[in-house]
């Protein structure tokens, strides 16, 4: 079950059910290992900083060798790995033994430090070219040049001048590094969330997610789309992950709707769009959730409930447009012999299992325990109840341990690619940080737009894209950050709004051609074009192209204003969102030629736009188009029975 989106020069090997190789064995131990670590701190309490996450990046590093490693078989590929194994492993252990040492007499001469510290910072860099692409290395490679020779540079673009001691010190033997925010929270708890999001998979949760929609959209019209768009929303909130839920649910929801007569591209349009709403989707939002928490020091719980409306808006914009779109291309619903058996969803065994772990966590996430305690009691109940229905048969309890070391090796892969992600990330986030890159950066922006606040956004989300596309949407979000936040805040943005506008972009990046990861594997199991794919995903996904903007201008979309202020932006808001999704499907009431089209989109973005008589002049729009379209229609079908 991967949180990201793993990409790697060498293709990482998977985990074979039944296959119990030396090699298997070890990666379960250390898998294991991570996570008994990580349980043992939440309950606990951890080792001093430096020193837990040193050990937790030499696991990762172990797991990284096993599971990626380069040119499988070949003795240099092989020498490799040995070579970056050990300089993670003699760095990590050195600043795990000389921690006091470093943390009393911070300012000493350590020339060895400068020596692992960056054959550490390489190395990591070589694991997340291997997880996640080029992206993180290259963009290190460039900010450590300028950090190192842009003293040089003439004018603003230039800075006062580092060290190579200077920097690495910041790097190794500070938390402002490798060792910084990012890998901490990874450490904390995204470990114990990417296990609760393998044992829910393991455990069946998926299958009866799957059921669960189809029970509520399959007998609507256009069920199987629908079925796909509730189907995507729970499983992509504890995946955090646009293609693994693109591969999961549309190899069943695609082929599904192009039986029922969804053209192919609409079919993999549907799925891609809904497959990336999971991210945005509470109650986990992968592990966007935590880390936004994180980054804005606020309660998990809070940030939950401020990015549920945005999220019922994305998905109300998207079960409109697929609405729209049935009733226009004349699709039912879903045959009565292809829906599931409601009485298995009946037995405590199906059902307590999915709903008990969510309700524990919620609670304790909302009653203010800690975020990793909240999950590990979150694994254990699952794993208490999963184990204590049923038959309970000694082949049958078998069965569900084998079930649950499964989760535990299924974990491995995104433990690694997320935990050399936030590595990697500390890397990138400490350079420009130390060197003042996102300031630089902001000034670029507020440059470029001449302060215009509608530009600088434009400019500010067309840089996530462009940094975000063809990398998971973590680590887009944590590059943004970095990069991004510095410019939206010296143009007086909120960092709520400023945090959600940047997420919702890096989201984006995997929708939005050229570099559309979601949309090629939707398109792959459509057998269509990926281009014809990738506009049906823009077209059914409008809302959150505006959502991002809405968080800015219209700050009621995340419960900010007086009640009726929110109230009245709300049903605006909802009422815009139909009327775009009716406008780009040509369908409201009745078929939309062009004029209608064209006036609805006006009608749609008034009700968008931050003051209420213009919202009122758009409802009024609304409203016209939508009699004009119920006339057209009845006089099409008198004209037909006539």
């Amino acid at each position: 079950m991967n949180t990201t989106e793993p990409r790697s020069g060498a293709e990482t090997q998977e985990y074979k059910p039944g296959s119990f190789s030396i090699r298997t064995i070890a990666i379960f131990s250390l898998s294991a290992g991570l996570i008994g670590l990580t349980a043992w701190g939440a309950v606990f309490g951890q080792l001093p900083n430096i020193q837990h996450r040193a050990i937790i990046l030499s696991l990762i590093a172990g797991l990284a060798v096993l599971l990626s490693p380069t040119q499988a078989g070949r003795i240099w590929g092989r020498l490799l790995d040995i070579v970056m194994l050990l300089a993670i492993l003699i760095a990590s252990g050195w600043v795990y033994w000389n921690y006091w040492d470093v943390m009393m007499n911070p300012v000493a001469n350590r020339p060895q430090a400068i020596v692992l510290g960056l054959a550490l910072a390489a190395a990591i860099l070589e694991l997340s070219r291997r997880t996640i692409g080029w992206t993180f290395a290259i963009l290190v490679g460039v900010f450590g040049a300028y950090a190192l020779f842009g003293d040089m540079l003439p004018g603003r673009l230039g800075h006062g001048g580092v060290s190579l001691r200077m920097l690495t010190s910041m790097l190794y033997l500070s938390t402002d590094g490798i060792w910084g925010q990012v890998f901490d929270i990874f450490c904390s708890f995204l470990v114990l969330f990417i296990l609760f999001s393998a044992l829910m998979m393991a455990t069946g949760a998926g299958e009866t997610m799957m059921d669960i929609a189809k029970l509520v959209g399959g007998r609507m019209r256009g069920g199987p789309a629908k079925i796909s768009v509730i189907s995507s929303a729970m499983v992509g909130s504890m995946t955090g992950s646009s293609v693994t839920n693109v591969a999961m649910t549309g190899s069943f929801t695609i082929p599904m709707m192009k039986r029922m007569g969804y053209r192919p591209e609409v079919a993999g349009g549907i799925e891609a769009t809904a497959s990336s709403g999971g991210q945005i989707t509470p109650p986990l939002m992968g592990a966007g959730l935590f880390l936004m928490a994180e980054f804005l020091n606020m309660p998990v719980g809070h940030v939950m409930a401020l990015a549920l409306v945005p999220a019922i808006l994305f998905y109300t914009g998207v079960l409109a447009s697929v609405h729209f779109e049935s009733v226009r291309a004349n699709v039912g619903t879903l045959p009565e012999e292809e829906m599931p058996d409601a009485s298995r969803l009946k037995k405590p065994s199906v059902w307590l299992p999915l709903a008990a772990p969510f309700c524990v966590l919620l609670f304790m996430l909302l009653a203010g325990y800690a975020v990793s305690l909240s999950i590990l009691m979150a694994c254990v109940t699952l794993t208490v109840l999963y184990l204590a229905l049923g038959d309970l048969s000694l082949s049958s309890l078998k069965r569900r341990v084998m079930d649950l070391g499964h989760a535990v090796m299924e974990a491995a892969s995104p433990l690694v690619t997320l935990g050399t992600l936030c590595a990697a990330a500390g890397v990138l986030i400490g350079v420009i940080g130390f060197v003042g890159i996102g300031v630089k950066f902001g000034d670029a922006v507020l440059s470029l737009s001449n302060g215009n606040l509608f530009l600088s956004l434009l400019l500010a989300g067309f840089v996530v894209m462009v940094i975000g596309m063809g990398m998971p949407t973590t680590a887009a979000y944590v590059l943004a950050v970095s990069t991004i936040l510095t410019a939206l805040n010296a143009i007086g943005i909120e960092p709520l709004q400023a945090h959600m506008f940047v997420f919702y972009f890096a989201v984006l990046s995997a929708i939005t051609p050229p570099v559309c990861s979601a949309v090629f594997v939707a398109a792959g199991l459509a057998n269509a074009s990926w281009w014809k794919t990738a506009v049906q995903t823009m077209r059914f996904a409008v809302i959150k192209y505006m959502l991002p903007f809405l968080f800015v201008f219209r700050p009621e979309t995340l419960l900010e204003g007086t009640t009726l202020n929110i109230v009245l932006a709300l049903a605006a808001c909802f009422i815009g969102t139909i009327s775009l999704s009716a406008a780009f499907s040509r369908w409201f009431l009745g078929p939309l030629g062009r004029t209608l089209q064209g006036a609805l989109i006006l009608g749609g973005l008034m009700l968008f736009w931050p003051s209420f008589v213009i919202n009122g002049l758009g409802a009024i729009v609304v409203l016209i188009v939508a009699f004009c379209s119920k006339t057209s229609h009845s006089e099409v079908v008198a004209g037909e029975q006539a």
